[in-house]
Order: structure tokens, then sequence, then C-alpha cells
């Protein structure tokens, strides 16, 4: 009978310790609106999606992203951060949205923001089964074709930007006796080409091709199949292999670094000089938009620079050639080339990711 009662003490003690405690807790409110209203760049508006909170601008072309102050209006009560007007850096936020977090009370909604810039591109310009070399920073395309072409009936296919429209259009006959204009419309905006075709076969020293040409590449936080089989030989590289790395969509040593790819150093350096070579080509085809880079280096990992070309959203899942500008400031040899198919952080679906056709094109 004593334990029975002893038992009951404890217990009601407890309950009545506990009952003291909770009415002693701070409330936790939970009714307040943390919402973003409206966000503006230079009067540009944001379209904002409440349901995946997200947040899209589109600047005009030739804006400079990495200064940018937006102006954010948001739920009455509630505080943003960063603060609207803070000065950002989003050049890398198509990739990697930035983060804005309105809070009030006990609640908070995370937006993310991307911000790009206006702009039509050409992918792709084939002529036959010959592939144009596109400069992108100078808006220039060549292509050179067996010299038995008729020059003045050119049916080019031309891969370009969704929503665009392109003058003259795709599969247009054209006589290229001497440099065409293609233009290209797209919300508001014009972007044109200047596009020659010329007899000839495409200049350049091959670095590696995955066929008669194939260099053995170093590891850089992955590990590079390299020859690989090639997953789409029906559009512009129709060759039977390239390198191949699977890129993780986390962060870890095994594919998950901005700068996971494959080397060319060592036993299987180059020796590209400047003086006679100003860019290199390379295909790339992986199921993201984002930067692609090549660090090129001198013996020893000296005299280092970082180039970087942008994989187009317009093509993801398809070869794109990219053309890389060698700097012209540089005159060291360069011997060592490394290439990451994709330069930012998690955040992506792990996938593969393919390289092919590295060339060293020569001073025009």
């Amino acid at each position: 009978m004593k334990k029975t009662i002893y038992i009951l003490a404890i217990v009601l003690i407890a309950f009545n310790f506990s009952g003291c405690t909770s009415s002693d807790r701070d409330t936790v409110d939970l009714n307040a609106d943390v919402d973003i209203l409206s966000f503006a760049i230079n009067g540009v508006k944001g379209t904002i999606d409440t349901t995946k909170q997200t947040i899209k601008l589109f600047m005009p072309p030739g804006t400079d992203l990495t200064n940018l102050s937006p102006s954010i209006s948001i739920s009455d009560g509630a505080a943003v951060t960063p603060a609207s007007g803070t000065l950002m850096d989003f050049s890398s936020s198509s990739t990697t949205p930035i983060e804005y977090r309105v809070y009030s009370k006990n609640v908070y909604n995370t937006y993310k923001v991307t911000v790009e810039e206006t702009k039509a591109k050409i992918t792709m310009f084939k002529v036959g089964d010959a592939v144009g070399d596109i400069d992108e920073a100078n808006r220039k395309i060549t292509v050179y074709v067996p010299t038995a072409t008729d020059l003045t009936t050119i049916t080019p296919i031309i891969d370009y930007t969704a929503g665009a429209t392109i003058s003259p259009a795709s599969g247009a006959t054209v006589d290229f006796t001497n440099p065409v204009i293609y233009t290209l419309d797209y919300v508001g905006y014009t972007f044109k080409y200047v596009v020659t075709v010329q007899h000839g076969v495409t200049p350049g020293l091959v670095i590696f091709n995955g066929e008669d040409v194939n260099p053995i590449w170093g590891n850089i936080a992955s590990t590079v199949e390299s020859p690989y089989p090639n997953p789409l030989t029906d559009g512009i590289n129709t060759t039977p292999f390239c390198a191949s790395i699977m890129r993780a969509g986390n962060d870890t040593d095994a594919g998950g670094k901005p700068w996971s790819g494959g080397a060319l150093w060592n036993s299987y350096k180059v020796n590209i000089n400047p003086a006679e070579y100003d860019r290199f080509s390379i295909m790339i085809l992986k199921e993201v938009a984002g930067d692609v880079q090549l660090e090129i280096q001198s013996d020893g990992e000296q005299n280092k620079d970082w180039l970087k070309v942008w994989y187009s959203e317009d093509n993801l899942g398809k070869w794109q050639k990219l053309i890389f500008k060698i700097p012209e400031d540089r005159t060291a040899v360069i011997n060592n080339i490394l290439v990451a198919p994709h330069v930012h952080d998690a955040g992506f679906t792990t996938q593969r990711m393919y390289w092919d056709e590295l060339i060293a094109l020569p001073k025009e």
C-alpha cells in the first residue's frame, strides 16, 4: 500500500512540474505573411513563382550581372536578407541561384533568384557534314567545305535559341560567295552573326579525338574513361569514341567538385605556342547548362589561365562545339590542359558528361 501511494505521489509531482514548465514556454507565433511581392532590377520586373518560390529576371543584352542592386517589396512587418538595395553578383545565378529569405516572427520563406542576360545564340551551324566554328565573343562563324562545293547554293542547318526567329531561315539556300549576315530576333532584341563558308579543311592541331589521337587523361577529382563510346553519333559528332566522367551533383572528391575532369600533362603533355595558336575548340555533351572550363598551364603548373565558355541550355543533351580564346597577352607555351565539363557547385542531377575533338586552332 505504501509503495502504491509513493508511486502515485511521484506521478502527480512530475505532472504538476511539467504543467508549470509548459505554461512558462514562449508562444510560437506562426501567423505572419513572409512573401516577396515584387522584385525588380533597373526597372526590369522579375517573374515570381509563389509555389516553387523562385524568381527569374532577364536583363537587356550587355548587362553586367556582377554588380546589380535589386528593389524588393515584401509583406508588411517582414524583413528580407539580403536587404533591398544591396549590391549582388548574379553572374552565376543561372546554375547557382541567389537565396533571399523573408522572415517575420517565427516564420520565413526562402526564394531562389536567377538573373540572366537576354541573348539569342546560334549553337550549331552545319553545311553537309561540315560543322562551323562559332566565335561567340565576336559573333562570327566559319565553315570549311570540300573544294568541289558550289558556294552559291549552300543550304545550312542551324540550331539556335528556342523562341527566336532567324533570317535567312535554317534550311534556306544561300549564296556564300561573300560572308552572309544571319539575324536572330528575340523578345524585342536583335543579334547578328557574320557567317563565312569557304573551301578547305578545318585548320588545327588535333590534341584528342578518342580514335587515332587518344592520349591518356589524368584524373582530376574524378575518374576519366577514355576511349568511351559516343552516346550520340547522329548529330555533329559522328565519331565512335570520346572521353567521359560521371559528374556528381553532390560535393564529393569522386566527380563532385567544380574542377572535376581530366588533364593532359606529365607523359601526355602538349606543346602549344600562343604565338601560333590563339584558340581551342572542343565538343561537349551534358544534360545541364553551365560553364565548361579549360585550364592551361606551362610545365610545373606555372603561368595558369582559366578559359570558360557557356554550354547552352538550348541544346541540352546534344554535342555542342565550343571555342575558347587564349588570352592575347599570353606568351608562355602551353604544356598542360585540364578539362572540367561543368565548373559549378553541387545542385544538379548526377550525370555522365562527355568531351571530344579537342583542337588547337592557328591564328588567322
